[in-house]
């Protein structure tokens, strides 16, 4: 099997992996209702929320793993950060993005989608919930990003450091940690370096474009 192909399918597991509870819910919900014979409040507030939820991955995965999502001037910095909050409003895990002094120019859309997937994974090193920090600025023409993942037993996956490990192949990875190794082909992409540290309660990702 080609990497290529195999990269299409373990994302689409992925996508599939991650919605099927959101789904599951809606289905539930449904459920429910229709042995009642009405409109319970308690239903049909599981439907609507789930439905919610479901809605909010697919616009958030549709720009950090898809073809689209930003427009020719590159990513909106306001459109990033509100599929960031609303990818973590559902959950114990609270998305710390200041905003920006002034107008913030779009990022290039490999640095937005670089930016989201970092999101993402910090979101999942934190087992117990915490915080997300991001940060973006503009160094010397260069755009650096910074996320960080702080909560209580805060700690990288062995399988998310491997995906991000230069060298390392769909083939050593699954479903569950597929999208560190699209954020390793976007680092390489925005010809930049990802550097990743981790500290008790603390884990922490930078990148520094190249000038655009």
């Amino acid at each position: 099997m080609s990497e290529q192909l195999r990269l299409s399918q373990l994302v689409c597991s992925r996508l599939c992996h991650d919605l099927v509870g959101a789904a599951g819910a809606v289905n539930a919900g449904l459920e429910i209702l229709s042995e009642m014979g009405g409109l319970d409040d308690s239903a049909m507030g599981l439907a609507k929320n789930s439905g919610q939820e479901l809605t909010r991955r697919l616009a958030f995965y549709r720009v950090a793993f898809g073809a689209g999502g930003a427009g020719s001037a590159g990513a909106d910095i306001t459109v990033l950060k509100k599929l960031a909050s609303e990818l973590l409003m559902s959950g114990n895990t609270k998305l710390d993005w200041p905003e920006p002094e002034g107008d913030a120019k779009p990022l290039d859309t490999t640095m937005g989608k670089l930016l989201l997937n970092l999101i993402l994974i910090a979101s999942e090193c934190l087992p117990r919930g915490g915080h997300v920090h991001v940060q973006v600025a503009d160094i010397k023409g260069k755009t650096g990003i910074a996320v960080s993942a702080t909560g209580v037993d805060a700690g990288l996956r062995e399988d998310l450091a491997r995906g991000l490990t230069p060298g390392h192949t769909a083939a050593s990875l699954d479903s569950r940690s597929i999208h560190s190794l699209i954020t390793q082909l976007l680092v390489i992409e925005a010809g930049c370096e990802l550097e990743v540290a981790a500290d008790e309660g603390t884990v922490q990702f930078a990148a520094l474009s190249t000038p655009q």
